[in-house]
């Protein structure tokens, strides 16, 4: 750091080294804070949610094409967990939701079934096991 003086020039003599002295002054103490674009800067609910240009209805869908909604700010569920409980009723504890046609982006009601995981080990071996 290099010291300023009382009269705000700065004495490039002498420096403070690496840590602050008791006589030290920051060389930024006192200035204004540059700002460079205020205009250009990020209005208040200009690109929040159905506004923004990449907005797809609020689904993610993740790499193994399993679609997830917002439920709440900070939770987000399976859209066909949501599909299936808001048609047909709260989810057994245990169960799973199994697509029929084996697309997990088809969310229709009829598409979606509840079944236990006995059940999911049953219909995967079935389906392996045809292959061989």
């Amino acid at each position: 750091m290099i010291r300023r003086k009382e009269d705000g020039t700065f004495d490039k003599g002498t420096k403070c080294g690496s840590r602050f002295k008791k006589d030290c002054i920051p060389w930024n103490k006192g200035l204004k804070k540059i700002h460079l674009s205020p205009k250009t800067e990020f209005k208040e609910d200009q690109y929040v949610g159905e506004n923004h240009p990449s907005w797809k209805g609020g689904v993610q869908i993740n790499k193994n094409d399993c679609a997830y909604v917002w439920v709440e700010k900070n939770k987000r569920v399976r859209r066909a967990r949501k599909v299936y409980e808001d048609t047909y009723g709260e989810i057994p504890r245990g169960y799973i939701i199994y697509h029929i046609d084996g697309n997990n982006l088809n969310d229709d009601p009829q598409n979606l079934e509840a079944i236990s995981r006995a059940e999911l080990v049953k219909r995967n071996t079935s389906k392996r096991s045809k292959g061989r």
